[in-house]
């Protein structure tokens, strides 16, 4: 989808509305004042998200943002949209990871090869622009977690000194779907999503008043403690992760279930900080491992159509001190 066949542009871009809000944002120069944008990833569901920020980069609001944070695959799709490809980081989607190279649930050592997404998908076929990246207005937060604790490590990309790449390799290297620890400095890292799926009160602490959200997950999902049956896979698997990672994927997520009941009921607050980005259709919805293109690029044409309509949600202006600003 091009800006050109974006139906109702001027629509979404109105004064009054999410859309011309964030266009008046993206107009004005930067600043602290910009909200935060909140990516999630989910491995190969994480094609729904890349897909609504090439929607917002088409309608010019790339600037719109104080700050992106994401973790696991959701940095990916952040830095791509950041350096102004995130149309081209779709099809990385669709045609570059969906395949059995990148994903063979036989190949038990190594069922997600995140080396071959980095090294040959990435860096030889669709390279980031990293000047691009560097020059953005907004500052780019990844959430990895610690590989001995558990614990979520945020970097900023451009105050760490690591390599992007690096990046990516260490928050999207799944516990048991891949098996290795990714070295950064002195910690090994894992799975950015084992920390924190969404990284709300990261951007709050980091001074964000406001922000856009955009999930993978539909409303109502949850994460519970699971079963004996994938608590005994996790104990016993080949690669052995630290007791605290394995707890981690086994465990309910008490701050993530809090965060997604503050989201759904974002519409009921008196002042309204958030804006989700929710899937309508979870039958669209593509799961991690899946590599059939069809259904990739029709789970894109879900985002693109869901994100225009969270661009027409009303913005009634920030209020400060019980006075309204206009947006």
């Amino acid at each position: 989808m091009t800006i050109q066949r974006l139906a109702g542009v001027e629509a979404v871009l109105e004064e009054g509305t999410l859309g011309g809000y964030l266009r008046a944002q993206a107009g004005a120069g930067g600043g602290d004042q910009r909200p935060a944008l909140i990516v999630q990833g989910g491995g190969m569901r994480a094609i729904y998200s890349m897909a609504a920020l090439a929607v917002l980069e088409e309608l010019g609001l790339r600037d719109a943002f104080s700050m992106v944070l994401s973790s696991s695959a959701g940095v990916l799709n952040s830095a791509y949209f950041l350096a102004g490809q995130a149309r081209e980081a779709v099809s990385i989607y669709v045609e570059g990871l969906s395949n059995r190279t990148f994903i063979r649930p036989w190949r038990v050592w190594k069922v997600i090869d995140v080396d071959h997404m980095v090294d040959v998908t990435l860096k030889q076929r669709h390279p980031l622009d990293h000047g691009e990246l560097i020059a953005a207005p907004a500052s780019l937060h990844a959430v990895l977690a610690d590989a001995e604790t558990a614990e979520p490590k945020v970097i900023e990309h451009v105050e760490s000194g690591f390599d992007i790449y690096e990046i990516f390799r260490a928050t999207t290297a799944i516990p048991l779907l891949y098996n290795r620890k990714v070295r950064l400095g002195d910690r090994s890292y894992v799975d950015g999503g084992i920390a924190d799926l969404i990284p709300l009160e990261v951007a709050r602490g980091l001074g964000a008043k406001e922000a856009v959200l955009l999930l993978t997950r539909g409303r109502g999902q949850r994460k519970f403690t699971s079963g004996r049956m994938i608590r005994t896979v996790t104990d016993t698997a080949p690669f052995r992760q630290s007791t605290a990672v394995r707890v981690r994927l086994y465990e309910e997520d008490p701050a993530y279930n809090r965060t997604m009941e503050e989201l759904e009921a974002e519409h009921e607050h008196s002042v309204r900080t958030t804006w989700t980005l929710w899937p309508t259709d979870l039958a669209r919805l593509v799961n991690r491992g899946t590599i059939d293109p069809a259904r990739l690029r029709d789970s894109a044409a879900l985002a693109e159509t869901d994100v225009l309509a969270l661009l027409r949600q009303p913005y009634p202006g920030r209020q400060t001190d019980g006075t309204e600003e206009p947006g």
